[in-house]
């Protein structure tokens, strides 16, 4: 199965949920509603090399004057620092978390229905922040943000389409999309190739949601549209002393049951225990951040 397969596979998994909640074939944004927003929030992509264009789009309407960009991922994007307002770093595999504490903020206050209502309030609120590792201010200043905007976008991508609770998220969006004032648009080119079959009352029904899962270790983030001509894993000293690597080391990387070799090289941009994998030559099939096994093959580069 190769990965616009698996890409179109998840992506029709998402919006079969979401529709069953949301009662709409598509999502609402589009492309121009993007470039006239003037509060947009980026959950779940490293949309700077997983959707370039878009990526574009954010830099050219972050220079116009109130226009607001939130960016939340657990990776600290350098090219995402200039052209934001707000960074939420959360947990990788968080997702669920993040975006059910998302609709519980936004929503604090609205007129919803009884069963929105009662998912809201089932939440256990402190349990979700500490795990996701977000918190109370981080999402009362977006909901700041977008609370004067008269535009509101939620853009989201390949880390929420992926995620194994994908199909309760979805759902989750979609109540938010229903009760407050954003629409939503999914950073995929395979949209307009996904077909919706019928959905039913059991379809919509939202589940709890589930204990966050834990990333512990050595994790890496397997990133599509890196330099085609550098194979190598990039981490930051954190992840390099995490590892007990070095700058230079060449090392094997077990991950999702497989094993490859790569350079180590140490890029001081980055930050944290994440390190960046790029894809040319490994089976990507679902979800990009992965718990990894690393071991030194060699000392460094001068000695291979």
């Amino acid at each position: 199965m190769n990965s616009k397969t698996t890409q179109a596979m998840l992506l029709q998994r998402f919006m079969h949920a979401y529709t069953a909640v949301s009662m709409k074939k598509k999502y609402n944004a589009c492309v121009e509603m993007i470039q006239n927003a003037d509060a947009i929030m980026v959950l779940g992509t490293k949309i700077a090399t997983d959707s370039p264009e878009l990526y574009e789009i954010l830099e050219v309407i972050f220079k116009k004057e109130d226009v607001k960009i939130v960016y939340s991922h657990p990776i600290d994007d350098p090219a995402m620092r200039d052209i934001v307002n707000q960074f939420m770093k959360y947990e990788p595999g968080s997702e669920e978390g993040v975006i059910a504490l998302l609709a519980y903020y936004l929503l604090e206050g609205e007129r919803l229905p009884v069963k929105t209502r009662s998912f809201l309030e089932e939440l256990d609120i402190a349990y979700l922040e500490a795990e996701s590792n977000t918190g109370e201010e981080e999402f009362e200043e977006t909901v700041a943000l977008f609370k004067a905007a008269n535009t509101k976008v939620l853009i989201l991508g390949d880390d929420v389409m992926a995620h194994p609770r994908a199909q309760n998220i979805a759902k989750i969006c979609a109540l938010i999309e229903n009760s407050y004032d954003i629409s939503i648009y999914i950073a995929s080119s395979l949209v307009n190739e996904v077909k919706i079959s019928q959905t039913s009352a059991l379809d919509a029904e939202l589940q709890e949601v589930e204990d966050l899962p834990e990333y512990n270790g050595t994790v890496i983030y397997n990133a599509h549209g890196v330099d085609e001509n550098d194979k190598s894993l990039h981490g930051s000293v954190q992840f390099a002393n995490a590892a007990r690597i070095s700058d230079g080391d060449f090392i094997s990387i077990a991950f999702g049951g497989q094993t490859i070799n790569r350079e180590f090289k140490i890029d001081n941009e980055l930050k944290g225990t994440i390190a960046i994998n790029p894809t040319f030559d490994v089976a990507v099939q679902g979800y990009k951040f992965e718990r990894s096994r690393i071991n030194k093959i060699n000392q460094n580069s001068e000695s291979r």
